[in-house]
């Protein structure tokens, strides 16, 4: 694809996931660990980190990643990625007036890409302006124009899902890290140092989502919860090479991970130059001892 720079989607950030469970349940505990105000949609659950109504829905399932949501500015954007879609032959399909009320967005377009994950652009979030209380007693989350966090996606067409993500939606590599033969891809769409990053896998996968605490005591004492709660650790607290996240990882209801961290690194694009990291930890991130 040569597209030029005007021409690319403004994808503002990560505006929302569905996952899926095979107990919808399960997240409640979870969910509320994380510091997230958990609901009932009449169809899953939905969890709360900040001012949206939602920033992650929990469906029936065999436990994966059903959607991600990327935000577009406007109505206009919106149709304007509708167009760059069908000319690049990506098939696209509009959600209802009831689909987007579920979704509390003003307009939403699905469409899939080219390693067989479901996307949603959609652009108007509608807000119900109810105050965030994290029922666990995290101070808050880094969301706004940074979007909700982000994804590791496992894909099995990786040249293909770059190109697509870079060309067409307009994404920046932030940097590379090569620990086989093959890249693994940190791209972003707004400071956030990565809202998205693709690995070679053989299947569609899921290999974990990230939300950013506001402080180290949020991590701390979330991370002290986890522990007592019997919850498994994937990963133990460790600070990140190209990020500059301080997190730790644990398994999820669902199978995959959810990375919680704080002290996420922020790019400035005037002065930002690509790098390959030759190791994803400065320190920690160990997994468990069998």
């Amino acid at each position: 694809m040569n597209r030029t720079k005007e021409k690319q989607m403004e994808i503002r950030g990560l505006g929302y996931i569905g996952i899926t469970a095979e107990d919808i349940d399960e997240w409640r505990p979870y969910g509320n660990m994380l510091g997230a105000m958990v609901s009932d949609d009449g169809v899953g659950l939905r969890l709360r980190f900040d001012e949206r109504p939602y920033r992650v829905v929990v469906g029936k399932g065999t436990g994966g990643l059903a959607f991600a949501g990327w935000e577009l500015p406007d109505s206009d954007a919106l149709e304007n990625a509708v167009a760059e879609l069908t000319a690049a032959g990506f098939t696209t399909d509009r959600g209802s007036v009831d689909e987007c009320q579920l979704r509390n967005v003003r307009g939403l377009v699905r469409t899939t890409d080219p390693g067989g994950f479901a996307l949603e652009l959609f652009h108007g979030p509608v807000l119900d302006h109810k105050l965030f209380v994290s029922p666990s007693g995290v101070s808050g989350f880094t969301t706004g124009a940074h979007g909700m966090g982000h994804i590791v996606l496992g894909t099995p067409q990786l040249e293909e899902s770059v190109d697509f993500y870079i060309n067409l939606l307009g994404f920046r590599v932030s940097d590379y890290w090569r620990p086989g033969g093959d890249d693994v891809v940190f791209l972003r769409c707004n400071r956030r140092h990565h809202s998205l990053a693709l690995v070679p896998a053989s299947e569609p996968v899921l290999y974990h989502f990230m939300v950013e605490a506001r402080t180290l005591d949020d991590v701390g004492h979330t991370l002290d919860r986890h522990i007592d709660s019997g919850i498994p650790i994937s990963m133990s607290l460790g600070k990140h090479t190209n990020d500059q996240m301080v997190s730790f990882y644990s398994r999820s209801p669902s199978g995959f991970d959810v990375e919680f961290g704080c002290g996420g690194l922020l790019v400035d694009d005037a002065t930002w130059t690509v790098t390959q990291i030759t190791k994803p930890s400065f320190w920690g991130h160990r997994s468990p001892t069998p």
